[in-house]
């Protein structure tokens, strides 16, 4: 007997007509009245405005697939509420979206030839100019090509305003202020021993060359030289930050001297120099301004982060725009100056990248607008170590990512909350499982003491651990769970992200102990001294969440001795100042907690008048004790005004008010003192 398949739908001829809905949708009716496809789905069907009814039978018949497709729909909803943010989706309204798809020229077949590539044009070795899409180059370029007849001759493509640009005098100048040629040796070897890190900012044997001919007395310059001239400047400048490396003498009797390195008279008249380049520096533009732009920023960032090192970094980051850099080159050229051009604009994308985020700032390029190259594995490029370098880009890229997630979940409304914290926690593991693939010998993640990269690998280690400080501390005063005993045993993604907080804070400490001990700690270094002061901060966030002064104590005083190591001078003993000023804020904030609970009630006027008293003369006493002042500390210096007394030989002395006001953030001068330990970078 034959097998019959029996088709329960009802045969249907192709609509002569039609219905409304079907039309709108733009999708093949099956007849009616009314038609099987607004049946199957279960919405209503419409011939020229008239709603058609289903017949019962056909109603009970199709009820399971109506389900269905409900279920379908109220999913796509979700879906497209989630796209598009809370829009109404009846009937009307989900008609004129799909009305407004319709009328765009892809939905009628039609192909508008509107592609116009960017163009990259060499001037010269180091110069080049960009043009992008739709500019108004590319414009007159294309006008040019309809004409083709047209003569290029006595036409000025590539146009630079050289009637600003200084004498080439100035060069000859600054030449006079050049150091003997051992000390400036000396100084170079130090920028590469201990400055460059893990980014690129030129190539040891090319600073050499350079630094050759300016002792050479039959060079001559031109105006082209000037961005270069610049660099060794601020290399010898920077060279002077990391001199005290050299000294040999032991952390203990070296922070007895603190003297800020950025205001060494040497280091500070080297950068004077180079600052006066500036001008024809950006009036050059090449390649070599971006690198002496950078080179400024390394200068100013254990002094000024989020003020002049931020700015030294957003125009290095336009002038690598301006060039092109941040595009696939697909043209002909020396292929050694193209791989510089990558290395120096991925060095200055991700310290933008790192400090803009480290500080709220927004990004000085869209990473949809980044197209070219990751660096390559080039033999004849020797430093910084390539496989360190590709991490400290992955890094920041990393970051980038947990920002951008930290900045939608801030923005969100509730019920996607869950989601982004999800995110959150699928990115962490992420990071995880990348930072464990990374070589554990000699490179990236070996950080045994002795090692050839010890001190770049520490420092990779410190940009690793800082991303679970930026992830974890938004929630880190959350009422619900401030008990860390009741958060470790959490498996809620804010539990787990305030634990890895607190976790990679220690380690930190544990880090930059290391260094110390073996004598890498470096007080000039923004990586090390930032991450320490992050550390702390979180340390001392976790200790207001307990309201128990013995947690973290140990690790709590190893932080501030190693950060009082790290940097000295009149700014950074403001920020130190500062810390002391919240840990003693937060030992208060726990004895006041610890006399509430003992007492049970509340006390009168007169025995809460007295006991204020008594908080406050207890206070004063914890201050005059505080193991970071060595019990002679006053108790006004750990004030960020304190810089205002009259003693003469003190930080506040009229002579050094004005010098101080320079150096102070504006955070200080406004009383805005977030508990964020990226708003304090120095």
């Amino acid at each position: 007997m034959e097998d019959r398949c029996y088709d329960t739908r009802p045969v249907r001829r192709r609509a002569s007509l039609a219905c409304d809905t079907c039309r709108r949708q733009k999708e093949k009716c099956e007849g009616g009245p009314p038609c099987w496809r607004c049946q199957r789905l279960g919405r209503p069907c419409a011939v020229r405005g008239r709603v058609l009814l289903h017949s019962p039978g056909e109603s009970r018949r199709e009820r399971p697939q109506t389900q269905t497709s409900r279920s379908r729909v109220e999913g796509l909803e979700q879906i497209a509420r989630h796209f598009l943010g809370d829009v109404p989706l009846d009937e009307e309204n989900v008609g004129r979206i799909v009305a407004r798809l319709g009328r765009t020229p892809q939905a009628q077949g039609e192909v508008l030839n509107v592609d116009e590539p960017f163009d990259v044009q060499f001037v010269s070795k180091n110069i080049a100019h960009y043009s992008g899409e739709f500019s108004h180059w590319n414009f007159s370029q294309k006008l040019r090509r309809k004409i083709s007849h047209i003569e290029r001759f006595g036409v000025k493509e590539y146009w630079r305003p050289t009637q600003l640009q200084s004498s080439t005098h100035v060069v000859s100048q600054v030449m006079l202020h050049l150091p003997p040629r051992p000390i400036t040796m000396f100084l170079v070897t130090m920028f590469f021993k201990y400055a460059e890190g893990n980014v690129f900012y030129m190539e040891q044997s090319w600073i050499q060359e350079k630094v050759e001919r300016c002792y050479d007395p039959s060079t001559e310059y031109t105006l082209s030289d000037i961005p270069w001239v610049c660099s060794v400047f601020a290399v010898l400048a920077i060279g002077t930050q990391v001199a005290h490396m050299e000294d040999g003498q032991s952390a203990a009797a070296a922070a007895e001297d603190l003297n800020l390195c950025s205001e060494d008279s040497v280091g500070l008249s080297l950068y004077h120099i180079a600052c006066r380049l500036v001008p024809d520096v950006i009036l050059v533009a090449s390649h070599e301004s971006v690198q002496a732009f950078l080179l400024l920023a390394l200068y100013a960032l254990p002094v000024s982060t989020g003020g002049l090192s931020y700015s030294y970094l957003g125009i290095a980051v336009k002038m690598a725009i301006q060039n092109g850099m941040h595009r696939r080159y697909a043209g002909e050229g020396d292929s050694k100056i193209i791989e510089t051009r990558n290395r120096v604009f991925w060095t200055a994308y991700s310290l933008d990248r790192r400090i803009g985020i480290l500080h709220g700032r927004p990004a000085s390029i869209a990473k949809s607008d980044i197209s070219t190259d990751l660096p390559t594995d080039a033999p004849s490029f020797l430093s910084p170590t390539y496989a360190n370098m590709i991490a400290f880009i992955k890094l920041t890229s990393w970051l980038g990512e947990v920002a951008e997630t930290l900045t939608l979940l801030r923005n969100c409304p509730k019920r996607f909350i869950p989601e982004y914290l999800e995110r959150l926690m699928q990115i962490r593991a992420h990071i995880e499982t990348w930072w464990d693939s990374l070589p554990s010998s000699i490179e990236c993640r070996d950080t045994t003491p002795g090692s050839p990269l010890f001190r770049p690998n520490s420092h990779l280690k410190l940009a690793h651990l800082l991303i679970y400080i930026y992830m974890g501390r938004p929630f880190m005063f959350a009422d619900d769970w401030t008990d860390p005993q009741s958060r470790n045993e959490s498996t809620e993604p804010r539990a787990v992200l305030v634990t890895n907080c607190v976790q990679s804070a220690l380690q930190i400490l544990e880090t930059l102990q290391s260094l110390d001990t073996h004598g890498s700690l470096c007080r000039a270094s923004y990586t090390e001294f930032s991450s320490c002061r992050a550390a702390i901060l979180v340390i001392l966030a976790e200790r207001l969440n307990s309201r128990r002064l013995h947690l973290f104590q140990d690790e709590l005083a190893r932080g501030m001795a190693l950060i009082r190591r790290m940097a000295g001078g009149s700014s950074a003993e403001s920020e130190i100042s500062y810390l002391q000023s919240l840990d003693a804020a937060i030992r208060q904030s726990a004895d006041d907690a610890v006399l509430v609970n003992g007492n049970g009630n509340a006390a009168g006027e007169e025995d809460r008048s007295a006991s204020a008293y008594a908080q406050f003369k207890h206070w004063t006493q914890a201050m005059k004790k505080d193991p970071w002042s060595g019990g002679m500390t006053e108790l006004s210096s750990f004030s960020p005004l304190s810089v205002f007394n009259s003693d003469p030989g003190s930080l506040g002395h009229t002579n050094r008010i004005n010098e101080f006001a320079g150096l102070m953030d504006e955070d200080w001068l406004t009383g805005d003192f977030p508990l964020d330990p990226h708003v304090f970078q120095t």
